[in-house]
């Protein structure tokens, strides 16, 4: 986790933070959290553990696909977010913030009928709520993220790792990267997710 004070996106940081930042990020190694076995790595650069839920070569390098989707989204929002003037964050930290960062797909999810779309979706079992599931969550203390194999909830989740990564914690606050990137497309790729009904009225 980044030892850092918090910030509001698109304000001006202080020298000694930015240079604090840049020196962290310019050793760092790509560090696996605890029981985390990556057995893919997207072209991007993230890391994935797969657990077997996608069945062929095909399917994985297609999944990979999606979530550089996801990422480009994110990475796409942040710009629109981030003051052009902070270009230790435009120009390193943030094209380096995939190479930093674990995705694992759950394989304990079930499906799920959405309190809101009441559409059938994949979910598992939420670690903060009990009798409560979700379809994606995120580390405070790692650069880690879990989701569902169709990858619903991907982008918010890691909107809200790159928050971390840049601010080295998140928040309520509407500045925040998970608030202000949470309405980000969601993608269909080549996965068998029925009898999920949650890519309704996502893209190809």
């Amino acid at each position: 986790m980044i030892a850092a004070r918090a910030f509001v996106i698109g304000v001006a940081i202080g020298a000694t933070f930015a240079a604090g930042l840049i020196s962290r990020s310019a050793c760092a190694q790509y560090l696996s959290p605890n029981g985390f076995t990556a057995d893919l790595i997207t072209p991007a650069g993230i890391h994935v553990q797969t657990n077997g839920q996608y069945k062929t070569e095909a399917t994985k390098k297609s999944a990979a696909a999606a979530i550089d989707r996801y990422w480009d989204e994110v990475h796409r929002c942040a710009d629109g977010v981030i003051s052009p003037d902070e270009r230790t964050f435009r120009e390193k930290l943030i094209p380096e913030f995939p190479r930093h960062l674990s995705i694992e797909i759950a394989n304990d999810w079930k499906i799920v009928v959405g309190p809101e779309s009441h559409r059938k979706l994949q979910a598992f079992a939420s670690d903060m709520r009990p009798g409560a599931f979700v379809t994606a969550r995120r580390e405070e203390e790692a650069l880690y993220i879990k989701v569902v194999p169709e990858l619903n909830g991907l982008g918010r989740q890691m909107a809200g790792e790159l928050n971390l990564w840049l601010a080295g914690n998140t928040s309520a606050m509407t500045t925040d990267l998970s608030n202000e990137c949470s309405n980000l497309a969601c993608y269909r790729f080549d996965y068998d997710n029925a009898p999920s009904e949650a890519w309704q009225d996502c893209a190809e």
